[in-house]
């Protein structure tokens, strides 16, 4: 049987995903393979198939995208491990850029240098569009450090007047919040994200927050909860599979 079976590394560069995602893929049966001792090898005909359905499903995502205004919102993102986070935003950006908007992307617990290797894994030209200006990436959490909550909020309305005097109508923007990324106390962050909704009201710009959750028992459940309720719209979002539910006022 002459059947040609593709490395992980390579199924990775076909799908501009991470070989760690195509492993969380295979483990959980999302993705057909097969095991040669310690080894997984993908079947070229299988992963076709597969990118079939991915063709579906991206149609199903811009659909989606398009549920979000374009020009003005706040967005709580929701997904339960670092790569999905990472996919998300890789799409979110992308979805900007093909509208022709300047992007932000704040860092909490991750590291410039990290966030910019991992959207460029995903397809997004990080160092071109840093050297445009098209993109910038900046740490919250020294302004947070320096400044407290009011900090990091005014930088997102700094860059906001930026993209518009740059010549742009909307700036797209992701940051990445932890629960326990204002010194531990999570009513700080609830404050932050409350300041944050307030001021991003007023300005040309969808920001999108995105957590990750790998528990939703317990605090967790009531610190998603806190969360909705400053936000005008939550995303679900799981190895591509996305819910959007949008903040209805009581």
């Amino acid at each position: 049987m002459n059947e040609e079976l593709l490395t992980v590394e390579e199924v990775s560069k076909i799908l501009r995903t991470t070989p760690n995602t195509i492993y969380r893929w295979l483990r959980a049966g999302k993705l057909p393979g097969v095991k040669l001792g310690k080894e997984w090898r993908i079947r070229k005909e299988i992963l076709a198939s597969k990118l079939n359905e991915t063709n579906t499903t991206s149609i199903r995502g811009q659909r989606f995208w398009d549920k979000i205004g374009p020009h003005r919102g706040h967005v709580l993102a929701v997904t339960r491990d670092t790569n999905d986070l990472f996919d998300l935003e890789a799409e979110f950006f992308k979805k900007g850029l093909s509208r022709g908007f300047r992007l932000f992307k704040g860092c909490w617990c991750q590291k410039p240098d990290d966030v910019r290797r991992e959207l460029s894994i995903r397809g997004l030209p990080i160092e071109e569009l840093e050297a445009r200006n098209i993109l910038t990436i900046i740490d919250l959490t020294d302004y947070y450090n320096r400044s407290g909550k009011n900090g990091p909020v005014q930088i997102w309305s700094e860059e906001a007047r930026k993209t518009l005097e740059l010549g742009y109508k909307t700036m797209w923007g992701s940051a990445s919040p932890n629960p326990l990324s204002f010194g531990g106390h999570f009513h700080n962050l609830i404050e932050f994200e409350s300041s944050l909704d307030n001021a991003l009201r007023k300005l040309p710009v969808v920001g999108i927050c995105t957590y990750f959750f790998d528990d939703f028992t317990g605090d967790n459940f009531m610190r998603l909860i806190d969360l909705m309720n400053v936000h005008l719209s939550v995303i679900f979002y799981n190895n591509g599979s996305v819910i959007y539910l949008k903040n209805e006022p009581a």
